[in-house]
């Protein structure tokens, strides 16, 4: 008889946590299921994104460093903040735009910053900025890597006004370093970015596309190699170093069917000298440390923003990248290749 009492007991106990736990368990299932949705129209877009689905960017300007014109710029820009500033970074050391940032928050300006805590050989690089943030009551919190395993990305929003670059938020960046950074007034894409910003902030496992948009590790090699793969004439890239044994595989491919490829690395890229014996057209970046990630197709497209080619950076990383076909700006990082490659 105490048997079956016990057996009642809990399948009355059974009942009544279903009961109370029931709309919890329907709403979290159906989350579940808009996600894995989301993720099947992302395979979709991606499976049908062509050259002429990418948009021309409003509002688009660029910038080189080494600059320090360029840190007076952004701390500007900061001061001149009206409603919110929004950032996330890998690495976050320069002292005029941290006490800029302080200064913003103490004007009533909205500042949250995600910020990587595991920085790739250096895990307590962003600790002072983190705790001096905490200590003037700025929103900051650590990267969530249950999504990812380094938070790469490097971007700023400023009231209504995206900030994008290829550097991290240090001195040298502006001292040292050949980056770039766009600014971008363009209202869908920067509500697209800052809907991408409140699901890092929230820890939500959720991302936007968007076909002017690369992102990783949701959809950047996809779009990269489809980049690569049809560029007919042209392929000019920046990057510091390389990693990746599908993308040198589709270069190599190029370079057989005699598209011109020239490459700016960084005197540290430990490729080079494989690249040259490839027959790649390889430019030691001397003056400067090149850091800049930058691909430059036919003249026409653009790929830039915070991904190395590596296979960590393509397919375990979060990071963000911008492309884009605005005729003038390309122009313009053109000239900038080709005065770099000299």
């Amino acid at each position: 008889m105490k048997k079956y009492l016990n057996s009642i007991i809990i399948i009355l106990l059974f009942i009544l946590f279903s009961f109370f736990n029931s709309k919890e368990y329907f709403l979290f299932h159906s989350e579940w299921k808009k996600d894995i949705l989301n993720i099947e129209k992302t395979k979709d877009k991606v499976s049908n994104f062509s050259f002429d689905k990418i948009r021309e960017i409003e509002g688009l300007e660029i910038y080189k460093t080494p600059d320090k014109n360029l840190l007076k710029t952004l701390v500007e820009k900061i001061k001149n903040a009206k409603s919110r500033i929004y950032i996330e970074a890998y690495i976050f050391t320069e002292k005029e735009i941290r006490t800029s940032l302080i200064k913003a928050k103490k004007s009533w300006v909205d500042v949250k910053v995600i910020m990587e805590k595991n920085v790739y050989l250096a895990n307590n690089i962003n600790k002072k900025t983190f705790e001096e943030f905490v200590k003037n009551n700025i929103e900051v919190i650590w990267s969530d890597s249950s999504d990812y395993v380094l938070n790469h990305s490097k971007f700023f929003i400023i009231d209504d006004e995206l900030l994008l670059s290829t550097w991290n938020f240090s001195y040298s960046m502006f001292t040292k370093n050949r980056d770039f950074m766009l600014f971008i007034k363009d209202k869908l894409i920067s509500e697209k970015i800052l809907a991408n910003f409140d699901f890092d902030y929230n820890k939500d496992k959720k991302f936007i596309y968007d076909d002017n948009f690369v992102l990783s590790p949701f959809y950047s090699r996809e779009k990269i190699e489809f980049l690569l793969k049809n560029a007919k004439k042209e392929i000019l890239i920046y990057f510091p170093y390389f990693n990746d044994i599908w993308l040198q595989s589709i270069l190599e491919d190029k370079l057989n069917e005699w598209l011109d490829i020239k490459i700016i690395t960084d005197k540290k890229n430990e490729k080079t000298e494989e690249f040259k014996s490839i027959w790649f057209n390889v430019k030691v970046l001397d003056k400067y440390t090149e850091h800049a990630k930058v691909i430059i197709i036919d003249g026409a497209y653009v790929y830039l923003g915070s991904v190395n080619f590596s296979t960590s950076s393509l397919d375990r990383n979060k990071e963000t990248w911008i492309l884009f076909t605005n005729k003038e700006i390309i122009i313009k990082i053109k000239n900038f290749f080709q005065e770099d490659f000299k």
